[in-house]
């Protein structure tokens, strides 16, 4: 009996990429590239390890199989609002997106995932117009989809800016 292997080849950037779309509260979506995203999952924010002395955004230490890393509330970083409320009650699970830049691994804390979305890169137009400059920093651009903008996240931006020093 002969059995053959299934060879796939990459998809050339030119024809699109897969994104994991999520909001981030206040009408705002964004999409991340998948080849950042390693899991989502829901946890209580009181299994966070709080760190002393750090800024409003990082919401603490979180173990993730035989990993440490940063749980950040990524709508906080951006200024474009926070987690709301209700979801630090101890019973209430946060949507959370662990990302992974390199060696760097962190957990981004949204407030509703989607799931994923394809597009092409030529549809990524500049998102000037249509974000603060502290937002606009972390962003490659955006792209317009059935009346929607969706802002395209730029994850290297966030692990290399200043307000994302603190490394576990």
């Amino acid at each position: 009996m002969q059995s053959s292997a299934i060879t796939l080849r990459p998809i050339p950037d030119r024809l699109g990429q897969m994104y994991l779309k999520f909001d981030l509260g206040a009408k705002i979506s964004v999409v991340v590239p998948m080849t950042y995203v390693r899991e989502a999952i829901s946890r209580s924010l009181q299994q966070l390890t709080p760190m002393p002395d750090m800024p409003s955004y990082v919401l603490g230490l979180m173990h993730r199989q035989g990993q440490v890393m940063w749980v950040i509330d990524l709508a906080n970083l951006l200024d474009v609002g926070g987690i709301p409320a209700p979801i630090h009650s101890p019973v209430s699970a946060q949507d959370l997106l662990i990302l992974r830049v390199g060696s760097t691994s962190f957990a981004i804390a949204v407030q509703h995932i989607h799931g994923s979305i394809w597009f092409p890169a030529a549809d990524i137009q500049p998102s000037l117009s249509h974000a603060t400059a502290r937002f606009s920093h972390y962003l490659s651009g955006c792209v317009l989809q059935k009346q929607e903008v969706l802002f395209v996240l730029d994850a290297e931006a966030i692990v290399q800016s200043p307000n994302f020093q603190p490394q576990a």
